[in-house]
This record gives structure tokens, sequence and C-alpha cells, in this order.
């Protein structure tokens, strides 16, 4: 009879990322503060500015630069850029 043995193989984990994986750039005077972006943020990096009508990155080190705010964004207000 035949033995079938796993395989092994050999990979490269990286290390687990510690702080925030993008950079958020809110443009406050181009936010009409319609919240979309804080709603579809899946970490919760985002939050409204108690002082006025739009979003301030809240928790920088939540941010995994997954896009969802921008790319929901009406006026086009928010860029993410991913850091290395």
């Amino acid at each position: 009879m035949t033995e079938v043995l796993p395989v092994v193989t050999q990979t490269q984990e990286k290390p687990a990322r510690k702080g925030p994986r993008g950079e958020v750039k809110i443009y406050a005077t181009w936010c009409k503060g319609c919240h979309i972006c804080v709603e579809f943020c899946p970490t919760n990096a985002l939050s409204m500015h108690p002082g006025g009508n739009h979003p301030v990155v809240s928790a920088p080190e939540k941010c995994t630069a997954c896009h969802f705010c921008d790319t929901h964004c009406p006026d086009l207000a928010i860029v993410v850029r991913k850091l290395n």
C-alpha cells in the first residue's frame, strides 16, 4: 500500500504591520457632511468632527487602506494612500 505524506513548503510570513496601512487625506472644504465615509469605514478609523460638519481621522492606526471611504465619497473629498 502507498503511504501519502503531507507536502512541506517553506513560506515566508510577513511580520504583522503595526500602525496604519493607509494615510487618509480629507478635504474638509469639499465635504458636504453626508457621513457616508464614516458609515462605510469597517475599522472605525473615521468619525465626524465634533465642532464641524466633516469627517476626521480619529484613529489613524486603524486604517487598513481598504478605500471604502474614498470610493463612496460623492464629493471626492477623501484620498487614501497605501503605506508600504
